[in-house]
């Protein structure tokens, strides 16, 4: 009888264990196929991520974030450009009031922001010399023209603007630049024709 109760309890505690070594084989392959399933879908979400920070930060094309040294140019190359006659083309990118305050000769108005509706005005196969108050929207004005598939090599802006132009000043009020010169009137009244050339007397806002 004893030797009876001892087998059946052999037998349960038997059934017992294999229970809870099934259970325990099945969460073991539970957890794995998790594990399996949630790296399958991490490895899947970080190439995108990736792709997009790169597309971000991708520079514009042929076109430099600075403008290059080469594209300066300073007041007295372009008034011995000038004294020369070499045809090229001034562009004002003040707006028009500022303008008629005075501007270089032969200068045309081209406010910055219009410019790009103008572009049919400004060739391409001519060196360009680009100019405002002091410089910094001429240099917006390279990025444009750049952008839009002129030479940069021929594309220039004056160094300082206006506010460092020393030279001839041309009449208020004119878009082809005809010249206005101060000594010339000073002569006529009986002054000194060896007077230096006269200085932009007014600029009216901007930069």
């Amino acid at each position: 009888m004893k030797a009876k109760s001892m087998s059946m309890r052999s037998i349960g505690l038997t059934v017992i264990y294999l229970l809870l070594l099934g259970f325990g084989m099945t969460f073991l392959v539970g957890c794995g196929n998790s594990s399996s399933t949630t790296g399958t879908v991490d490895k899947g979400q970080d190439p995108p991520k990736t792709n997009v920070n790169q597309n971000a930060t991708q520079p514009v094309q042929g076109v430099p974030a600075d403008i290059p040294s080469t594209a300066n140019l300073s007041v007295d190359d372009l008034e011995a450009a000038l004294e020369d006659n070499k045809e090229w083309q001034l562009i004002d990118v003040r707006e028009a009031r500022e303008f008629a305050a005075g501007h270089i000769k032969m200068a045309l108005n081209r406010p910055l922001g219009n410019l790009e509706n103008h572009l049919a005005q400004i060739s391409k196969d001519k060196e360009i010399v680009l100019i405002d108050l002091n410089g910094s929207r001429a240099q917006s004005a390279w990025h444009v023209l750049v952008e839009k598939g002129y030479d940069q090599n021929k594309v220039k802006v004056l160094t300082g603007g206006m506010l460092q132009w020393r030279g001839i000043v041309s009449s208020a009020g004119s878009n082809s630049g005809a010249d206005t010169i101060k000594s010339s009137e000073t002569n006529t009244s009986g002054g000194n024709a060896s007077e230096p050339k006269p200085e932009v007397q007014e600029m009216v806002g901007g930069c």
